[in-house]
């Protein structure tokens, strides 16, 4: 998806959707739209079924406004997100990003076992609709995928497959493919930590480390689909962060320094207690997210940046280190506001979360 106007449709959507009630002139007045205008795009929202009339409101002087209410459950649309961690997981969700059911299944790292599962998943889901029109699914994925949905590089054996083609085909709905830094970044800045934000960088580190980009509540994927490949970025003692800044990195190098075999529970408790080598491996990984996330600050001029991923699991010290090295590499100045930096709202769940609303985004143009 690239960045495109928002239309008045769009506008129109995302406030009745916020606002869950709300008149057509009050619609006008915040959508910097005509009253005709909105009059003929609710009436299109109503004969979909996603918004009705609820009948008078109050008045301020004159006669009572008709109410309008947006409706959640009138569409649905599963999510999946699909990492490198032999777990695919899905939810059904409805406009409003609430979950109605999720489920999870295991492979095996062959197309025919992802696809086999993947579809397995959906109709397990699908089993579970007692709502509205379930209008398709959303994948996000590990790896780089091109503004067609062509997963062009992944460590899965989905690269160049035609994976949305077959899921299509199986199972009677439309398929969407998406980087997984991408839908994250969607249900922050839908839903989530970035909500109120017009321009987000999402920043995440855990299987891998990537970056998604929205402006205006559209994913921005650059000309080629490439926009948020941070992760081959070289740091400033030439290791590459991706390499360097995941949390199974720092698992493995102090496993390598100690002689330990631990997992990586025992290495986050390790870090919380303040053993001195954990705190200064996750201290350097904090720096070297920073790093990243003032480069594309810089570059993407964001109002918020949001960071998520399996380092949250770290707590609270990772955070405000990576907080406090990010703002002092900041370009703020009397003429620019640092970004609001912040937590990602959903955590794990965001990636299926943001498959499903590219589906339901994708609903209204």
């Amino acid at each position: 998806m690239r960045f495109t106007h928002v239309s008045g449709k769009r506008r129109i959507f995302e406030k009745l959707r916020r606002e869950g009630r709300i008149s057509r002139a009050d619609l006008a007045r915040k959508c910097s739209l005509t009253r005709p205008a909105v009059s003929a795009i609710v009436e299109e929202l109503i004969a979909s079924g996603m918004v009705r009339e609820l009948g008078p409101g109050r008045s301020t002087g004159g006669k009572p406004p008709i109410m309008l209410e947006f409706i959640p459950d009138a569409r649905c649309a599963i999510g999946i997100n699909l990492g490198g961690d032999g777990l695919i997981e899905g939810v059904l969700c409805n406009l409003s990003s609430g979950i109605v059911k999720s489920e999870s299944v295991c492979y095996e790292n062959t197309f025919e076992n992802i696809l086999k599962g993947t579809e397995r998943l959906i109709r397990m889901l699908s089993l579970r609709n007692t709502g509205g029109i379930l209008s398709g699914v959303g994948i996000a994925v590990s790896g780089i995928v091109d503004n067609s949905g062509v997963v062009v590089r992944s460590k899965l054996d989905i690269a160049g497959k035609p994976l949305a083609e077959m899921l299509e085909r199986n199972t009677g709905l439309p398929v969407r493919i998406e980087r997984r830094p991408n839908a994250a970044a969607l249900a922050e800045a839908l839903f989530g930590a970035g909500k109120d934000s017009s321009r987000l960088v999402y920043l995440t580190s855990g299987i891998g480390v990537g970056a998604g980009l929205v402006i205006n509540n559209e994913i921005f994927t650059g000309s080629n689909g490439f926009a948020g490949e941070v992760g081959q970025l070289h740091l400033p003692d030439s290791r590459i962060l991706e390499e360097a800044a995941r949390p199974s990195a720092m698992l493995k190098a102090y496993m390598k320094a100690t002689g330990k075999e631990l997992g990586m529970e025992d290495f986050i408790q390790l870090f919380l207690s303040g053993d001195t080598l954990a705190e200064k491996m996750v201290m350097d990984n904090a720096r070297y997210l920073a790093y990243a996330a003032g480069i594309a600050a810089n570059l993407f001029d964001p109002d918020a940046l949001v960071l998520g991923g399996d380092v949250l699991e770290f707590g609270d010290r990772h955070f405000e280190m990576f907080k406090q090295e990010f703002l002092a590499m900041s370009v703020a100045s009397g003429e620019k506001k640092a970004p609001s930096v912040l937590r990602s709202m959903f955590g794990r769940s965001g990636v299926a979360v943001g498959g499903a609303q590219i589906i339901l985004d994708s609903l209204v143009q």
